[in-house]
């Protein structure tokens, strides 16, 4: 990431952009989350800039759907954009992002209506304009949609626009598609291969061809070694131990070994074809895997549980200066989120729901590549002796068992004895308890909802908080809203599947109840 990208991206986390950075420069950011695939967070972004009137209105409402789309909720993106695409139905941009929610949509539903109404869409915008982008989507819905004729036809026209000159990505990927969809299958080899070469580690570039091959491959044949080399990369979360503090008595992650593991996670970046990762900044096997993924020229984000200070005196400082410096910059190169904004105070629970959002986000990110994520640990066999706690707890809650790769630090370590009781790590500071509980919170907007749509929800609601069938922390019933907080994110799911089995079909039919979920410390 550029120095200026990097700075845009601290502005946005702090949520210090609004009056600091111009509009048009954030909505530049805005696209270029967006094309690295980074949904979720193009998402709150475009929500923000909605409100800044630097910000182009047509452009943030056209990535705003089409972030809300790719993330999986393409029945909202349409609701969202239908309005703009009448406004502007001329408009390449819009089209395109319109009929590709069309096709979301058939993805999702297998629904033949979809593809038709994304073949219209994207052909009415090609008979206007001659645009290439919705042309050779107009093309692939077609034969999608049982025109396949009809689709060779609006292909040889793309290939016939371009010409022999094309030289960009985008223009070398449409006449790989299209030369596929007219059955020369050396000229799309050719032209996809260009393409990737082009692409480099732009993962952003490498899915979206992967995702119209990955649907075009269910209605006709797509060679093998164009599937290879627009495989996605794999998407990596990544936890382990510190190195050892100097109050350790047992070794386990000493700093005379770290060479070695250093070594280990490099080659397993390597094997798993490594290209997104996700982890903290702790001194040991998270600056190290880092490092590792650096080096592969990977994209990597970075969790901080709280405040920088805070984090460096608790998961650093101990292992010395060096570890300091390749912690600021790696901070410096790549993009930072952190869990909260609050300082440590002694309350360990915030690192392992830091873990939880790492884990989360990993997995949110591969499912938009319909592949499952990898788990990269750090981990002493001989620790899982133990009775509780430390990484083998939080490794508990990976939800994909065969998707994990350890690394054992005992087989770089000589004469150690057997582990009789668990060690603490970082001192006396660690005893300090504070209550900060982490709380699960579910909000139910009815603000639009009709009288006969809210009587069922409170019914139902009423009638478990009157058993006490609804375990939790806080609540507040309001004319049109509710709100509860719960201590676990199953009682927080419970409920919301209570309100969606109370809501009914009318959920999901009209948006007029809005259900949000969120957790805090």
């Amino acid at each position: 990431m550029t120095e200026r990208g990097n700075h845009l991206e601290s502005l946005v986390n702090t949520g210090g952009y609004l009056g600091v950075a111009p509009g048009v420069v954030m909505v530049t950011y805005l696209e270029s989350l967006v094309n690295a695939g980074r949904y979720l967070e193009a998402r709150e972004l475009a929500m923000r800039l909605r409100k800044d009137p630097q910000a182009d209105p047509l452009r943030v409402d056209q990535l705003f759907a089409l972030s809300l789309s790719k993330s999986g909720y393409p029945e909202d993106a349409l609701a969202y954009l239908d309005l703009a695409y009448r406004r502007n139905p001329d408009d390449p941009e819009t089209a395109g992002i319109l009929g590709g929610i069309y096709k979301e949509l058939f993805k999702k539903h297998q629904d033949s209506k979809y593809a038709i109404l994304s073949r219209d869409t994207y052909s009415k915008n090609f008979g206007v304009t001659k645009n290439y982008y919705t042309g050779i989507n107009a093309a692939t819905m077609s034969a999608i949609a049982g025109r396949s004729s009809q689709g060779r036809e609006i292909a040889s026209q793309v290939i016939a626009n371009i010409g022999n000159n094309a030289s960009g990505f985008w223009e070398l990927a449409t006449l790989g598609e299209a030369f596929l969809l007219t059955k020369d299958r050396a000229s799309s080899i050719d032209h996809y291969v260009r393409a990737r070469q082009l692409a480099g580690n732009d993962w952003g570039k490498v899915i979206s061809v992967y995702n119209q091959l990955w649907l075009l491959n269910h209605y006709m044949p797509v060679p093998k070694e164009i599937q290879r080399i627009f495989s996605p990369p794999t998407v990596v979360a990544s936890i382990g131990h510190m190195i050892d503090h100097p109050a350790r008595t047992v070794p386990r992650f000493p700093a005379a070994i770290e060479q070695q593991v250093a070594e280990s996670m490099a080659g397993a970046v390597h094997a798993m074809n490594a290209g997104i990762g996700y982890c903290s900044l702790a001194c040991g096997s998270d600056i190290l895997f880092a490092e590792a993924m650096e080096e592969a020229g990977a994209e990597v984000h970075i969790f901080l549980p709280f405040d920088k200070k805070d984090f460096i005196d608790q998961s650093i400082r101990f292992a010395g200066e060096n570890w300091i410096e390749r912690f600021e910059r790696l901070i410096s190169k790549f993009p930072v989120t952190y869990v909260t904004h609050g300082s440590y105070d002694g309350n360990d629970e915030i690192f392992a729901f830091q873990c939880r959002i790492i884990f989360g986000s990993a997995v949110l990110r591969s499912m938009t590549y319909h592949q499952k994520p990898m788990l990269l640990s750090v981990q002493s066999e001989i620790d899982l002796k133990r009775k509780s706690g430390g990484t083998r707890d939080t490794i508990r809650l990976w939800p994909f068992n065969d998707r994990h790769i350890n690394i054992n630090p005992d087989q770089f370590v000589l004469n150690r004895p057997a582990v009789t009781e668990p060690q603490t790590q970082s001192g006396s500071s660690r005893e300090l308890k504070i209550d900060r509980p982490i709380l699960y919170m579910v909000s139910v907007d009815m603000n639009e909802a009709n009288g006969m749509e809210k009587e069922r929800v409170y019914k139902s609601v009423n009638a478990k908080m009157k058993d006490q069938l609804i375990p939790h922390r806080a609540f507040d019933l309001q004319d049109d809203c509710i709100f509860l907080a719960f201590d676990s994110e199953s009682g927080a799911i419970d409920f919301v599947q209570l309100v969606n089995a109370a809501a009914g079909s009318h959920l999901q039919q009209d948006r007029s109840i809005k259900i949000g979920l969120h957790a805090c410390h």
